[in-house]
């Protein structure tokens, strides 16, 4: 079944805003038990969960993230919005860290990153999952979406309920503009990019670069605009913008909730299995504490 809007109503009371999950089960577990949720996601003092997006990709078990969240939205006990890694397997995109979910081994500088590799079950489970998620959740004091909050373009996704729709629907009308204007390919990939609805929510606005930029697998002329620092108005809470980007954790009315543990796996590699610097985090609201998978906390000022 799908969401009857992309921007959906964000649950009432206290909040726990867990930040990119990535497929690390265990962290997700441990932080759960630091918040206070007992297994099936209830708290004694009724706070409930919202996942910011990217459940899946570069961790060791991404199916059991993606059934254990799902269960937590069934039972209303959480909420979860989509994020970019999450978009592309809806889309059928491969990239070079989603290869678990079409069966094939995760494999970086020619060695083997564990995972748990989905089959056709699966597969089924996650896409019919992620079919019914929103892009963004709203109420008066906060906002949740996974990279970036555009009143212009929520108001194009509060008009659809579908969005694998909504974003071939402006593929087709960005590819249209194409033949009229001067373009070269990198500024082709920043129109779709900035102007799709879907991918600018889920993965944010970008600028050109005159020298290449090396990211995700690939060769980019494009870098990440940070849109948080003239963020005014209701607070928003995010993911996307990992710890590792160097970006500051966000705004008087915005916050960054992700601490890079979509890379966790390159301190396994490295020897490490506890005292992690690559977290999982969760912002407290109304408290704007930030807690850590390990148990530790910090209050925001």
């Amino acid at each position: 079944m799908k969401s009857k809007s992309l921007v959906q109503p964000l649950l009432d009371g206290a909040l726990d805003i867990v930040g990119d999950v990535h497929g690390e089960m265990d962290a997700l577990l441990s932080l759960m038990h630091h918040l206070g949720y007992n297994d099936n996601g209830s708290h004694p003092d009724r706070r409930r969960l919202v996942f910011v997006g990217d459940l899946t990709d570069r961790g060791p078990d991404s199916p059991a993230v993606c059934e254990l969240i799902e269960r937590l939205v069934g039972t209303q006990r959480a909420q979860c919005v989509l994020g970019n890694h999450d978009l592309n397997l809806l889309l059928g995109h491969r990239k070079h860290d989603n290869g678990w979910f079409y069966g094939e081994p995760f494999l970086e500088d020619a060695q083997l990153v564990p995972q748990v590799l989905a089959n056709d079950l699966i597969r089924q489970q996650v896409l019919g999952f992620f079919q019914t998620l929103p892009i963004a959740l709203e109420r008066t004091d906060i906002k949740v979406v996974h990279a970036h909050w555009d009143t212009h373009m929520i108001a194009v996704a509060r008009n659809s309920s579908d969005a694998v729709e909504l974003y071939n629907e402006h593929h087709h009308l960005i590819e249209d503009r194409f033949p009229g204007l001067d373009l070269d390919v990198a500024d082709k990939v920043l129109q779709h990019q900035n102007r799709n609805p879907v991918k600018l929510l889920t993965s944010g606005p970008e600028m050109r670069t005159e020298e290449p930029v090396h990211a995700s697998g690939k060769v980019r002329y494009a870098k990440r605009v940070p849109w948080w620092k003239d963020c005014r108005g209701d607070f928003v809470v995010f993911g996307h913008y990992s710890i590792l980007d160097g970006n500051p954790r966000g705004g008087a009315s915005a916050f960054c909730v992700d601490y890079g543990i979509g890379k966790r796996w390159t301190e396994r590699r490295a020897g490490k299995s506890e005292d992690f610097s690559l977290k999982l985090a969760a912002f407290r609201w109304p408290e704007r504490i930030v807690v850590f998978d390990e148990g530790s906390r910090q209050a925001l000022r």
